[in-house]
């Protein structure tokens, strides 16, 4: 497993991958009313700062790499990394939504899916290595070199623009490595929505959603993520408020160390 902790829309890293399809993966079975979450004021600072990335790779024996044949395949191992993804996401509801800004109220919130939105769910990025690339994006070299390639890790999580509200929550990329005998795992989530430990539970989930077809777990419960009850505090939307207009006075528009106002 590696983390990018560069832009990860750099072209010269993104010349390592070419990209077979790109889906969306909604929570199964789909929220029947729109929910919003709303942030607290602890929230608010991390609206203007990059994405969390995360890559996790998968070594892939030979027979399961061959699609057909007798083997899982790829393609196969897309199709379970999206089912699981999808009973999930029904847990996880803000992760499917959109960070989006409340113009009347000043507000920042979390719009979840809502099961009649054409664009629902989390935008799921299928690539694979290129040829010329095959021997860079080994799956044993990316998880053993003691320097780890920024470049190949960043070509192997997904973009997420953030640049502006409405902005995504979560993107994922699977892509087939060199010679077909590696999966790697990227994740891009909102840090507004989602800390580091918040990344590694939903991973757990659905790990475990893969594994044995559930989410919920003995040792893994559901998740909760209503701010008012787990921050109680009297003035807490006026502060969260205050927070916005001090980190991020050109909203919808986002402004950072890492987005100039002209990009």
């Amino acid at each position: 497993m590696g983390e990018a902790a560069a832009v990860s829309g750099d072209a010269g890293a993104r010349a390592r991958v070419r990209v077979l399809a790109v889906s969306r993966v909604a929570p199964s079975p789909a929220p029947v009313e729109r929910e919003r979450v709303g942030l607290s004021f602890f929230d608010t600072p991390w609206v203007v700062l990059p994405p969390i990335q995360r890559v996790f790779l998968y070594e892939m024996s030979a027979a399961a790499a061959a699609d057909g044949g007798g083997g899982d395949g790829f393609a196969a191992a897309v199709e379970r990394l999206k089912g699981s993804l999808a009973a999930t996401l029904v847990l996880y509801l803000p992760l499917a939504g959109k960070l989006v800004y409340v113009e009347e109220t000043e507000d920042v919130v979390v719009d979840c899916a809502a099961a009649d939105d054409a664009d629902a769910g989390v935008a799921f990025v299928e690539a694979e290595a290129e040829d010329a690339a095959a021997e860079d994006m080994d799956v044993l070299r990316l998880a053993g070199d003691e320097a780890h390639d920024v470049a190949a890790f960043l070509a192997l999580v997904p973009e997420l623009d953030t640049r502006a509200l409405p902005a995504p929550v979560l993107s994922v990329q699977a892509t087939r490595l060199g010679g077909g005998a590696g999966l790697a795992l990227g994740l891009s989530v909102h840090h507004a929505v989602a800390d580091g430990r918040a990344v590694w539970q939903f991973m757990e989930a659905w790990s475990s959603a893969a594994r044995v077809g559930s989410p919920v777990t003995k040792s893994l419960g559901a998740p909760h993520y209503r701010r008012e009850a787990a921050i109680p505090q009297p003035d807490g939307g006026e502060l969260a408020r205050h927070m916005l207009k001090l980190v991020a006075p050109k909203l919808p528009a986002v402004v950072s160390y890492r987005h100039s106002p002209t990009s």
